[in-house]
């Protein structure tokens, strides 16, 4: 094959080259971002627990503690099986599509058995105390809650929806890379060769999925330090860093698997 010939193939080499970066996109963005499963897991690591932790004790102790017979218990301090409960609870309203959240009751709730336990445990009879002294701070608790979720909350209310657009997507552009390939091969008439544009196919579609990445991670940053509460903007950047460290993880294996094919099937480039 001369020089010229393989030159005309490079509008189907950037097609496939697309296709190929759109499905490896939408399918790490289908089993990490969209995925309530996999956000969890992300959540719940023990650095995450111990941020969460630390920012919620530091929020509510001061609410729950303004009745004074109780205002001495440590029961208002969560406990990390606590907090994975109700991070557990917390991910599966938003992915539900719950438009109200319950995440504040959880918590209230929690706190005021734990406040119940122990203070009978000191020989306090104060349980109805202890429900008004929360009933009382619902509704701060909401605030808190839907200042630091509700616009997650919002943004995934039509999550299925998303999910089912996104799996759309990505059928469409395996179809148009399977149609694209095999007129690819009969044009170039030979496995070796075929095997070497697709080399240059996974190539290309990794340099394209790197500035993809790189638009998308640093307003995606700048908008967590400008417009995040520092307790949860530590999460944030964790679960982020989580996240696009599984993109670059299947971006750098796919650009070296693509070298090692496209340099292996190089001398057949000619001929």
């Amino acid at each position: 094959m001369s020089k010229t010939g393989y030159k005309r193939h490079g509008f189907t080499i950037f097609l496939l080259s697309g296709c190929l970066m759109v499905m490896v996109f939408m399918g790490i963005t289908l089993s990490t971002v969209l995925d309530g499963s996999y956000v969890k897991r992300v959540l719940t690591n023990d650095n995450n627990v111990a941020l969460i932790r630390n920012y919620t004790n530091q929020k509510l102790g001061s609410l729950v503690n303004s009745y004074s017979p109780i205002n001495n218990l440590s029961a208002t301090t969560l406990s990390k099986s606590e907090v994975k409960k109700i991070i557990n609870t917390s991910v599966d309203e938003l992915y539900d599509g719950n438009p109200k959240l319950t995440t504040g009751d959880a918590i209230l709730g929690t706190i005021g058995d734990n406040l119940k336990s122990e203070s009978k445990a000191q020989g306090l009879n104060i349980g109805p105390e202890i429900d008004e002294t929360l009933s009382s701070n619902k509704g701060i608790m909401d605030q808190i809650v839907n200042d630091n979720i509700g616009p997650i909350n919002s943004a995934l209310q039509n999550i299925k929806q998303i999910r089912g657009i996104v799996k759309t997507i990505i059928l469409v552009a395996a179809i148009l890379f399977i149609l694209l390939a095999f007129r690819l091969r009969l044009k170039v008439g030979s496995n070796m060769l075929f095997l070497h544009h697709i080399g240059t196919v996974g190539i290309c579609a990794s340099i394209l999925l790197a500035i993809v990445l790189v638009f998308i991670y640093y307003p995606v940053a700048t908008y967590i330090t400008s417009n995040v509460e520092y307790g949860v903007k530590d999460v944030l950047y964790n679960i982020l860093n989580g996240i696009f460290t599984n993109y670059i993880s299947i971006l750098i294996m796919m650009f070296v698997l693509s070298i090692i094919d496209w340099g292996s099937t190089g001398k057949y480039k000619y001929n």
